[in-house]
């Protein structure tokens, strides 16, 4: 078991669904189990269920979106040429 699945255990009462969790995201559930399974978020799977934070996902979600800032904005700077 990863350090990071082991935090999320330490707090039970903070793990949610993956599709409680896509709710306030733009991906769906089945998105976000696959980023659990490749480990881009922090997730445990319980029985047949993937479990994480809200906290992780959103982490996630922010990371993504100042990805996608840098690169509009080097697109924007060559004229199109990234």
């Amino acid at each position: 078991m990863s350090e990071q699945q082991k935090q999320l255990l330490a707090q039970p009462s903070k793990l949610i669904s993956l599709s409680q969790a896509a709710e306030s995201t733009p991906y769906s559930a089945e998105y976000l189990s696959l980023l659990s399974r490749k480990g881009r978020i922090p997730a445990i799977k319980i029985s047949r269920d993937w479990l994480t934070t809200r906290q992780a996902v959103l982490l996630y979600v922010n990371q993504q979106r100042k990805k996608h800032e840098q690169l509009l904005s080097r697109f924007d700077r060559s004229g199109g040429n990234v």
